[in-house]
């Protein structure tokens, strides 16, 4: 969406480590997009900010390496178009 949405979240207990982010661009223009944390202090860390995805195309972020997800952290994506990308996460969750 044109807001930001929560697209996982790590529970209380749980530490999750991030393999794969892929977003990828389901309409016919433009978006840009932003990937971030909000970690359980209330900062946000991004890992991407402002990326163009082109029409038709898909963007992966993180490939090759691991971010950690503490307990409480909460993992965003913010499209500058409502409704234009799909997102998927590869993770593994450590309780």
């Amino acid at each position: 969406s044109s807001t930001n949405t929560n697209i996982l979240s790590a529970g209380g207990s749980a530490t999750l480590v991030l393999l794969s982010i892929l977003v990828s661009n389901k309409t016919g223009a433009s978006a840009d997009i932003d990937v971030y944390l909000v970690t359980n202090t209330g900062d946000d860390v991004y890992l991407i900010r402002n990326a163009p995805i082109p029409a038709g195309s898909s963007l992966e972020i993180i490939s090759g390496s691991k971010i950690i997800m503490e307990s409480s952290d909460i993992l965003r994506v913010r499209s500058d178009t409502g409704s234009a990308v799909d997102v998927a996460v590869s993770y593994l969750e450590q309780t």
